[in-house]
Order: C-alpha cells, then sequence, then structure tokens
C-alpha cells in the first residue's frame, strides 16, 4: 500500500463512490471510521461533483456530521496551501468578524484507502445551510431580507480585506447563507493568504463571477474585488427590484445577474443595459462601475466601497495609479478638473454658459443690425429698384451681418475661454489616446499571453498524464503477467499431489511385480501337479523355454478349422512368444493355465502391500524438490513484478521531475513577463477612464458651446439677455 505524494492519477468520484461503501477500512480518522454515508436511492454515498474533487456527506459514529472532500486530480503544494490556509484562519479572532464565515477543516494528507493507495482528503464541518442563489430563489420578493443579505455580504467583504485574505472564487455556489441569515464561506482551494505571497493561483475562479483580464499571475489580497461589485450589485439590485431576480437570472442558472459574455461585451449586453437604465441611481452606479471595471487588471479594481454604492447619486472611485498617484508622463496633459478614472459629465464651473455685459461693440451691432435688414426692405417699395438689385442687396447685407456678427461673437471673452477650454481638452483627448492605444495592445499582449500559459499547462498536463498512463500500463502489464506466470505455477503446484499418488502407487506396482516374478520363477512345472500332462510333455516345455510359472503369462486357444473344428491351445511366454507345442491341445493347455493360476494366487497373497521405507522416501523427496522449485519460481514473479513497479516509477519520477524542472523554468519566464506586463499597467494607469473622462468633458464643453451660438449673440447683442 502506498500513499500518493506526487501527481499521479486520482481516483474518480465513482472509484472514491465505491471505496466509501466500506468506511471502516478507506478511513484511518478516528471520526471518520465506520461513519455512515449519506446516500442516492441506489444505497450509494451520494457524491457532490465539482470540476477538481467530489464531495460527501458523513455522519460519525458520535453522530457528528463532516463534509469529505475527495480530490480527483493533483494540485501542487496543496499539503502548503491548505496548511497556511489554516494558520491564518486558526489565528482569526472569532469576535473580530462580522459574522460565522469560516468553516474548520482538517487537510488529511493520506486520509482515504483507494484501490490499493491512499489519497488526500479534505475533512469540513458540515454547514446547514443553502447557496446562495438557492436562497435568492425563495427570498428575492422580501427586498429588507435581501437588502439586510447585501450588507452582511459586504461586511464579509470588509472581513477578509481586514485579514488580507482573498478568497479567490466567490459565487453563488460558494457562499452559504445559514437559517440566521449569515453566510458560511466555502471552497478554500484558490484561497489566497500573505504567507502565500508569491505563489500562482491554482485556478480562475467561476467564469460568470470573474474579470476577463484575470490571469493566472494574479493571485494577491485583490482577487475578489470584482467578484464583490458583481455579487453586490445584484443582492442591491434585487433589493431595489425584486422583478429583476425573474427578468435576469435563469432557474439553475450558473450565475445571479450577470455573466461573462456582460462582462465580455458590455455595450451587447442586455442584462447590463437593463441595469444602467434602472430607475434606482444605485443600482445604475454600481452597473456603471462594472461596465468600467470588467477589462482592468485586478490590481486596478478598488475594493467594494458600502457607503458609495448604497448611497444614491455618489459617485464610486475608480482605480487609481499606485498611491493615488497619476503617471509622470500625464503631467501637464490633465488638470485637476479630470479624476485619473472618474467620469464626470458635469462642465467646470467657470465655464460661462451665457453672454453677459454689453460692450459698446454688442451695442452697435445690435443698432444697426435692424438698420441692415430693414435697408434692403425700403429699397424695394422703390420703382427704381429691379428686384435683382434687391436680392443683391439682401444677400449683401445678410454676408456682412453675418461676418461682423462672427468677429464681434469671437471677441468675446465667453467665446474665447470656451475655445481656449475646448482646445486644451482636445490637446487632452491626443494625449490620451497614445496610453489607450498601449492599453489595449497591453491587454491584447496579455491575453495572448494568457492562453500561451494556459496552452503550456495543458501540455504540461497532457504530458504529466501520458507519464502516468505510461506507468500505470507498465505496472498493468507487469500485474498481469505475474497473475497469469503465478496462475500456470499454482496449477502445476495443484497436480503435485496427484502425480505424486500415481508415482507412489506405479512404484508399490512395480515392486510388487518383481516380488511376484520371483516367487512365480521358484514355482517349477511338475507332472504330478498337472493332470494330464507327463514327464515326457514336461521336458518338452521345458526344451521350449517354459520350466516356471514365471515363463508363460497364459494362453490362447485358436481353431484349427477343418471337419471336426479342433482347437490348439498356444502357450503365451514371458518374452512374448506364442508356442504351439506339440501334445498340447485345448484341455492340457487349460490345466497349464488353471496351474499358473494357482500360483499366482498363492505368491500375491504374499506380496509387499507398501514400498520400501527408503524407496517411498525417495519418490517423497523427489516431489519435494519440485515443490520447492515451483515456490521459488513463484516467489521469483514477485521480484520480477516489484522490480518492474520500480523501474515504471522511477522512469514516471524522471520524467516528472524532467516536466517540472520545464515548468519551473518556464514559470520563472512567466512571472517575469507578468511583471513586466503589470509594470507596464502601472505606467499606463486607467487610460480608458481617463479618455472616458475627457470626452464626457468635451461633450458639456459643446453642450455649453450651445449656449453661445451665434443666434444666441445676435439675441444678446438686440436685447442685452
Amino acid at each position: 500500500m502506498s500513499t500518493v505524494q506526487g501527481p499521479l492519477a486520482f481516483p474518480s468520484g465513482r472509484e472514491y463512490q465505491e471505496a466509501l461503501q466500506n468506511t471502516a477500512v478507506c478511513f484511518r480518522d478516528h471520526d471518520l471510521r465506520g461513519a455512515r454515508p449519506q446516500t442516492n436511492k441506489l444505497g450509494l454515498p451520494r457524491p457532490i461533483s465539482g470540476q477538481f474533487a467530489s464531495v460527501f456527506s458523513l455522519t460519525s459514529a458520535a453522530g457528528r456530521r463532516y463534509a469529505l472532500k475527495c480530490f480527483t486530480s493533483h494540485v501542487r503544494d496543496q499539503q502548503d496551501r491548505y496548511e497556511a490556509i489554516s494558520n491564518k484562519l486558526s489565528g482569526i479572532d472569532p469576535g473580530s468578524l462580522s459574522q460565522p464565515w469560516r468553516i474548520g477543516f482538517d487537510y488529511v494528507p493520506d486520509g482515504i484507502l483507494v484501490n490499493g493507495s491512499r489519497f488526500p482528503v479534505l475533512k469540513m464541518d458540515w454547514v446547514e445551510a443553502v447557496t446562495l442563489s438557492n436562497w435568492l430563489d425563495h427570498h428575492y420578493t422580501d427586498s429588507a431580507a435581501v437588502r439586510g443579505l447585501a450588507e452582511r455580504f459586504a461586511q464579509l467583504t470588509t472581513d477578509l480585506a481586514a485579514h488580507d485574505i482573498a478568497h479567490g472564487d466567490l459565487q453563488h455556489g460558494n457562499l452559504l447563507v445559514a437559517q440566521d441569515g449569515t453566510f458560511r464561506l466555502v471552497d478554500y482551494d484558490g484561497m489566497f493568504v500573505p504567507a502565500l505571497d508569491g505563489r500562482h493561483s491554482t485556478e480562475r475562479g467561476h467564469r460568470n463571477y470573474q474579470s476577463p483580464a484575470r490571469g493566472d499571475d494574479d493571485f494577491d489580497g485583490t482577487l475578489d474585488h470584482f467578484s464583490n461589485w458583481v455579487i453586490y450589485l445584484a443582492l442591491h439590485a434585487v433589493a431595489a427590484d425584486p422583478s429583476l431576480w425573474t427578468r435576469l437570472h435563469e432557474p439553475d442558472g450558473e450565475y445571479l445577474l450577470l455573466t461573462e459574455d456582460d462582462f465580455k461585451n458590455p455595450a451587447g449586453s442586455v442584462r447590463l443595459r437593463t441595469l444602467l437604465g434602472h430607475t434606482d441611481s444605485t443600482v445604475r452606479g454600481l452597473a456603471e462601475q462594472i461596465k468600467i471595471l470588467a477589462w482592468q487588471p485586478l490590481s486596478l479594481v478598488p475594493r467594494l466601497s458600502v457607503a458609495a454604492a448604497s448611497t444614491p447619486g455618489t459617485h464610486i472611485p475608480g482605480p487609481r495609479t499606485g498611491a493615488g498617484r497619476r503617471p509622470d508622463w500625464l503631467d501637464g496633459h490633465v488638470t485637476a478638473t479630470v479624476s485619473d478614472a472618474g467620469v464626470s459629465a458635469t462642465p467646470p464651473a467657470s465655464l460661462p454658459r451665457r453672454y453677459a455685459h454689453r460692450r459698446s461693440a454688442d451695442v452697435l451691432l445690435g443698432l444697426l443690425l435692424p438698420l441692415a435688414l430693414l435697408t434692403p426692405s425700403a429699397l424695394a417699395l422703390s420703382e427704381l429698384i429691379t428686384p435683382l438689385v434687391t436680392a443683391l442687396s439682401y444677400g449683401g447685407t445678410l454676408g456682412v451681418t453675418a461676418f461682423t456678427t462672427r468677429a464681434t461673437r469671437g471677441t468675446r471673452p465667453e467665446t474665447k475661454i470656451l475655445r481656449a477650454h475646448l482646445s486644451q481638452l482636445r490637446e487632452k483627448r491626443r494625449a490620451t489616446l497614445g496610453p489607450v492605444r498601449e492599453a489595449d495592445q497591453l491587454q491584447r499582449e496579455r491575453q495572448e499571453f494568457d492562453a500561451s500559459e494556459t496552452a503550456r499547462r495543458s501540455r504540461l498536463t497532457a504530458a504529466q498524464t501520458k507519464l502516468e498512463r505510461s506507468h500505470e500500463k507498465a505496472v498493468k502489464t507487469a500485474e498481469k503477467k505475474k497473475v497469469q506466470d503465478q496462475q500456470a505455477i499454482d496449477r502445476s503446484i495443484a497436480s503435485l499431489a496427484g502425480e505424486r499418488r500415481t508415482a507412489l502407487d506405479r512404484a508399490l506396482t512395480s515392486h510388487r511385480k518383481v516380488f511376484i516374478d520371483g516367487a512365480l520363477g521358484k514355482a517349477r512345472l511338475h507332472a504330478k501337479e498337472l493332470t494330464g500332462i507327463g514327464p515326457s510333455l514336461v521336458q518338452t516345455l521345458a526344451a521350449h523355454g517354459v520350466r516356471t510359472a514365471a515363463d508363460f503369462t497364459g494362453i490362447t486357444l485358436v481353431s484349427a478349422g477343418g471337419r471336426y473344428n479342433n482347437v490348439t491351445g498356444l502357450i503365451n511366454t514371458a518374452d512374448g512368444r506364442r508356442l504351439d507345442i506339440k501334445g498340447i491341445g485345448e484341455a492340457r493347455a487349460r490345466t497349464l493355465d488353471a496351474w499358473r493360476a494357482r500360483q499366482y494366487d498363492r505368491v500375491s497373497s504374499r506380496a509387499p502391500s507398501s514400498l520400501p521405507a527408503a524407496r517411498r522416501q525417495s519418490i517423497e523427496a523427489d516431489f519435494a524438490r519440485r515443490e520447492a522449485d515451483l515456490s521459488r519460481r513463484r516467489l521469483a514473479t514477485e521480484t520480477t513484478v516489484r522490480t518492474a513497479r520500480e523501474e515504471a516509477g522511477k522512469q514516471l519520477r524522471s520524467g516528472l521531475a524532467r516536466l517540472s524542472g520545464e515548468d519551473q523554468l518556464a514559470a520563472r519566464h512567466a512571472s517575469q513577463q507578468r511583471q513586466q506586463f503589470a509594470q507596464r499597467a502601472r505606467q499606463l494607469g486607467d487610460p480608458h477612464s481617463r479618455l472616458t473622462a475627457v470626452e464626457a468633458e468635451i461633450a458639456a464643453a459643446r453642450r455649453s458651446a450651445r449656449a453661445l451660438s451665434s443666434l444666441r449673440y445676435l439675441r444678446f447683442a438686440l436685447t442685452g439677455r
């Protein structure tokens, strides 16, 4: 029996299910040994299967219920991670938490026996609670309860941030709601704690709750920031408008209100558009925040701000570069009125929104304008002026008026301020376009890099799987040959008993024959014992080699044919001849055969019924040697298969070590590349938000420009208003 130490093939959920049918054998843990698993309709342990594990419910003999997580794939440094997570969580004072969201667990490296090997398990306290989505299915119409749950979720995120913890996969299935309306947080596989700083993430979390920009290099206290906004938006939106749950959420859907597609394509998202256009201002603000943050690096996604998010009309602060400072290259290009990430649709208070204080030029234009327009009309009344001249007069007057109006309006301070402001905004826009293109390029590079890393890791996993399968095949082949050889040897050993009995029987038969043949050789033919056979016929028999009962074995009667159908008696000698002796007819032949039978019966009754001890011991020793040889051959098959397993294991370890070395080298290069990406992202800040802000200001300035149009100026010149 072995304990899994490396990335060998882990059991499937079905294999765990089979092992859990006998908990007295598969467990060493005192609480789990003999525990009763929850079963399905077929009476088999009921699994809750996930991507990397199967979870079973077990009740100990003492009546305590546990959730047992059985892993179906290998996670590198899994035990170290769980030890770090356990140390961090166990060190938190329960009184400092807003609610009892922690779940007790023990990582047991050799927790369960499956197919002759021991595998790690996670032994967790069972929680009587329902998933967040299930809770919403039953309570979405209770706005007060949903609003309270939203605030408790915000408090949970505050707890995690206060201890520099990130769950890594916040989603409806890992957020359980207890009967008292507080949260329980489960599935700590991808959790970040400070002791794990510098490592990579083992997963990317549920796709419907994660930023599309999340990569394998993202593994720090910011992991949950985007998920927090997504979940809080859903809870607040359902509290504000319960109909959103039935309108935007599908039954049994793997999301709350928004999905991965909504984050990747905000412009084409019906769900997001519904939230952006909602009557509740906080819902609109939260939806706008998610739209802005969807493609931001996680390091730039801000923490969930409950105060800002829950106050209607309050601006939610966006991410900033470094410690709140804009990049050096932006200094001189962005004024203090534009936030690095905020979006303002309100023009600066200094922008003029109307003309004021007419100057002498404005007054003069106001006096001349009616005169200029009336003069052609007066001319038109004169019969001396042709219509053509009148039209030309009107055209000229209007042209001069338009030119004069434009020239005079252009000298107005309001127009100059607006023109200067628009010029400055266009310059800011041009200065921002370059960083935006760089940010887009960086995003593409990161996506390509993540794709290449995913492909590399897939190749690594495939290579590891190939090695493992090759190892498994070699071991199975060796085991199969061992079983075949042992079965053949066992058959040979089993047949030895029958062969031994046969050999002993044959030896005894031979031993008795020697005794009987010797005794028969001493029984000589005498005429007085043979009725009808005289001395001369005895001598004739002797002349043909028949002197004793041992010299012949019996007779054969042969019909001679002829008129009288005579029968001749042939004597069968011990050496295989048949003698036709003159004077030996049927009657005399029968006499000889009867005499020999009497002699045989006499001596056979005295023949030994058992072998001599030496002869028997010799046969027994021969078979003992043969059995010992077969036993040695059987034992050698164990040595052979053990050698084959060791050789296969050596090849597997060597191959895995090679792959691990290649992976570590590639991981170092990848880490350097990620650091470069992060550095470039920090230098760029959030140019998309800056561009959005500038565009908003340009739009606001253009709205101000409409208030200072030529028609507005003409009205001002004429009326002073």
